[in-house]
């Protein structure tokens, strides 16, 4: 070997590293724009995440399903295959180096001889993960794939670095002699009988290591960045509850706006959430909107997060000034047409609109392999556009003003609230100053007429097993859930504070609630805000143990077929899917499950304010109650108003109501109580 090929190597080395690194360099000091965000605490949890998620690849079969097993298969020879094939890449640049280096010298023949094994097998297994991808990307063509050429050109460069391994090695058998541990190469020189020629064994390795290299640089160019970004980000994932917020700061004088109207204004792992998507479009296949002809598509989100913070870049580096002409907006008024099913690009900008059109359901986040947060993002920014510049879909007008005036989103009188329960011998707190529980009604179960039958069953049932209650009638005000949800944070901070005040006044120590969302809110964010001396539990789980302690006696003789659609904010925000399936199967039902149940299950259309909201598209709705239709169910059991109100609507839409009958648990109990 000259001295002209290991100089030649030093520098196409040195040049590429210089390359990728001021790359990385580069897109990290963006993040020093961004705001801070603690996520460096619980650090053995982090690192199990990191191991779990990212190292053993187990973030790709969180959620049952054929596509998502094929990809996670595939993505996982994929990952352990260069993990391995890493330290042949090490071997292969160290011969460029040193004449007739191996490995074997260091660690012996017979240790040897397994490394080249497993560096044939896992070669041979990464070229299949790449027939894999391209069959995918040929043949089968998912909607929800981004169909950019860089995804050929990366899946074109693997082909290559493993191709020309097998030649190199099977250069090696025909210099050397016949070697089994090679087992792929010698299959092929068994076939091939080529000559050991130097020329082709050069070009080859040149072919290889500037395909490797090529590989290296384009990785923090492109969208696979992901396989840097990826790992970090399942270290740096949410631990705590799905939705996690930003706490706002209203008795900050100088804050000139509130939430997020620029990229800047976003936190670091917002942004980095955007370096670590794959663009799988496994958010995009499970989301409720993106699959009935909405604007909204999750991957878009944080692809386009990441896209405007490197727009905008000249400006947060002190290049351009920053002004309207040179900054390209963080979202805007898209005039963009409805996609036919579930894609559309943003290029650099969020339409608007399509903010406003999630469910917050959680099935983006639920299935996302790097623990992207696609909703908090979402409502930081909805945050902006609702309490800083007033730009809101018009029918949340009568919403928020509702909410305000009569602390409801229908907007009935307060007076009105406790209604629902005369002739029910149901006390209020003032009646019954020291209960021991406190039935949280919501709105829904005060004012809606599918709610108040939801309310006075699960009453009944509080009667039968003697259970000491009461309500706060007039004085119960809306969770603020939906105000939450659409980015009206003042007016949720104002209803929860009065609620809390409210619980604290009255010595509470233990809430059940009917509404999934009301139980998240309450349990889950009511404790930033003071309320945190009490217990709130959802009324499946309630009625599930009124049942094993004997306080509730079922006839048991409900002889229908029950399917149960699992609320979005009861099972995927808060992991609770065997309690309402136990009490349906307590009075004597016959449970079946829809294709699309549990962590897969599909939105009611309610969540994310949306209720209030006029829907575009296909109506979600009536989507779940066709898919929930061909289980051939008498009943539909829901666990949570707002989706009987959606379901129930769904049915009749598609003329179901004489086959199908929608009923909250606690009506399938209550129908079942004995005399």
């Amino acid at each position: 070997m000259s001295y002209i090929q290991p100089i030649a190597l030093a520098v196409v080395l040195i040049v590429s590293l210089y390359i990728f690194f001021a790359r990385v360099s580069f897109l990290l000091k963006l993040l020093k724009f961004t705001q801070p965000e603690n996520r460096f605490d619980r650090v053995s949890q982090r690192i199990a995440s990191a191991i779990k998620r990212g190292f053993l690849q187990l973030c790709h079969f969180k959620i049952s399903d054929p596509d998502i097993l094929y990809t996670g298969i595939m993505h996982m020879m994929l990952f352990f295959g260069f993990i391995v094939l890493l330290f042949g890449e090490i071997e292969i640049f160290l011969k460029g180096f040193i004449n007739g280096f191996s490995y074997e010298v260091i660690i012996g023949a017979q240790a040897y001889n397994i490394y080249l094994f497993l560096e044939e097998l896992f070669a041979l297994l990464v070229l299949v993960a790449v027939g894999m991808g391209f069959y995918r990307r040929l043949v089968v063509k998912p909607k929800k794939e981004n169909y950019h050429f860089s995804a050929y050109f990366i899946l074109v460069l693997i082909t290559i670095l493993m191709l020309t391994i097998f030649f190199m090695d099977m250069m090696d058998i025909a210099k050397e002699g016949n070697n089994p541990y090679m087992f792929v190469a010698q299959f092929f020189f068994n076939i091939l009988h080529p000559s050991y020629s130097f020329a082709a064994y050069e070009v080859a390795y040149w072919i290889h290591v500037i395909a490797i290299l090529a590989f290296l640089d384009f990785i923090p160019h492109s969208k696979h960045l992901h396989i840097l970004a990826s790992i970090p980000n399942n270290y740096f994932v949410n631990l705590d509850e799905s939705m996690k917020l930003r706490e706002i700061d209203f008795e900050d004088e100088e804050a000139e706006s509130f939430g997020v109207g620029k990229v800047e204004e976003l936190t670091w792992k917002q942004v980095f959430d955007g370096y670590a998507c794959t663009e799988c479009g496994r958010c995009s296949g499970l989301c409720p909107a993106a699959n009935t002809g909405k604007l909204l598509v999750p991957k878009e989100i944080v692809l386009t997060i990441k896209d405007n913070i490197l727009e905008n870049a000249d400006i947060l580096l002190g290049n351009k000034e920053d002004n309207e002409e040179n900054r390209v907006p963080l979202f805007k008024e898209y005039d963009l047409e409805l996609p036919e099913k579930t894609y559309v690009e943003y290029q650099v900008s969020i339409p608007e609109k399509a903010l406003f059109q999630c469910t917050t359901c959680g099935a983006c986040q639920a299935v996302c392999p790097v623990g992207n947060e696609h909703i908090r993002a979402m409502i930081d920014m909805k945050r902006y556009l609702v309490m800083t510049e007033g730009r809101f879909p018009e029918k949340l007008i009568s919403t928020f003003n509702n909410l305000e005036t009569n602390a409801n989103p229908w907007g009935i009188n307060v007076g009105y609230r406790a209604d629902w329960a005369k002739d029910l011998g149901v006390k209020t707190i003032d009646e019954e100053p020291n209960p021991d529980i406190l039935f949280f009604v919501g709105c829904a179960g005060a004012f809606d007429d599918r709610g108040k039958a939801i309310a006075k069953s699960f009453a009944k049932i509080l009667n039968k097993a003697g259970v000491k209650y009461a309500i706060l009638g007039t004085k119960e005000k809306c969770c603020g859930d939906s105000a939450r949800r659409l980015g009206n944070e003042y007016l949720f901070y104002n209803l929860a504070v009065e609620n809390i005040e409210t619980f604290r006044a009255h010595n509470i120590k233990k809430i059940v609630v009917t509404c999934p969302h009301g139980y998240y809110t309450l349990k889950n964010e009511y404790p930033k805000f003071g309320g945190d001396f009490f217990e709130v539990v959802h009324h499946s789980q309630f009625i599930k143990q009124l049942i094993e302690e004997g306080k509730l006696k079922l006839k048991k003789d409900f002889a229908k077929k029950v399917v149960f659609h699992d609320p979005c904010y009861l099972g995927r925000h808060s992991g609770e899917f065997d309690a309402p399936r136990s009490v349906i199967t307590s009075t004597g039902a016959s449970l079946t499950e829809t294709k699309n149940n549990k962590m897969k299950s599909f939105c009611c259309g309610a969540g994310g304010g949306m209720m209030w909201i006029e829907e575009e598209g296909t109506r979600i709705n009536k989507v779940r109650t066709e898919e929930i239709s061909h289980t051939n169910a008498d009943v539909i059991a829901t666990a949570c108003p707002f989706c009987n109100i959606m379901l129930g609507d769904g049915v009749v839409d598609l003329s179901l109501d004489e086959k199908m009958k929608v009923m909250d648990i606690a009506q399938i109990v209550e129908s079942q109580l004995e005399n």
